[in-house]
């Protein structure tokens, strides 16, 4: 059986997927359009530095994941502010990776970012390090063909205001028992070398 593409048939996941948004509360504040997510191999950035004694070393290769989207207010007349406070993204990576118990490997993390303009192009970074990457996939350099399946879910206040798939149909994260689950390998920029880097590109991670 292969990883996530067919662990469930197609219209199964489809019945599943509408059933689950329809149980879920979903937010009258906010609504979040996901126009793309790309993972990409970064290497580790290299700054030059005064005044300090300089250590040689080969940078490696970090998973980056991309989340370009657009925050849409509700009409309130109450709320005159055109800036989102905080949305919260919950990140599933599916990698090209079984345990010995054959269940697909997936990385998750929930990270939460601040102050995004509504109407306007916004991105939201997160990254693995290459260490952890390694240990995952039991190889020594990451490349952006162990990334199975990307799927990303956006909520404001518990309310889910959005959601994305790489595969284009369901969320096939939906039952996690058939998988295997890593939390925090995924980082926000902030905890990374990435973090002085690209200005106002990406949305503030919260602290």
């Amino acid at each position: 059986m292969k990883p996530f593409s067919l662990i469930f048939s197609a219209v199964g996941m489809i019945a599943l997927s509408l059933s689950s948004v329809l149980a879920q509360e979903v937010s009258q504040e906010v609504k979040v359009v996901i126009k793309g997510v790309k993972a990409q191999a970064q290497n580790t950035p290299q700054f030059n530095v005064q005044n300090m004694v300089d250590k040689r070393w080969r940078p490696k290769t970090w998973l980056e994941l991309d989340v370009e989207f657009e925050a849409r207010k509700a009409v309130n007349p109450n709320d005159k502010s055109p800036v989102v406070e905080s949305l919260e993204f919950k990140y599933f990576v599916g990698l090209n990776k079984n345990t010995a118990e054959g269940k697909p490997v997936v990385l998750t993390a929930t990270i939460t970012y601040n102050n995004i303009i509504e109407k306007e192009q916004a991105h939201a970074l997160a990254f693995a390090a290459p260490a952890a990457l390694s240990r995952i996939l039991e190889k020594p350099n990451f490349t952006t063909a162990d990334v199975k399946a990307i799927g990303v879910e956006v909520y404001r206040g518990g309310a889910l205001a959005g959601w994305y798939t790489s595969s284009g149909g369901a969320r096939w994260w939906e039952n996690m028992d058939q998988f295997s689950t890593v939390d925090g390998v995924l980082l926000p920029k902030s905890k990374t070398p990435f973090a002085p880097l690209w200005g106002d590109y990406d949305a503030e991670v919260a602290q």
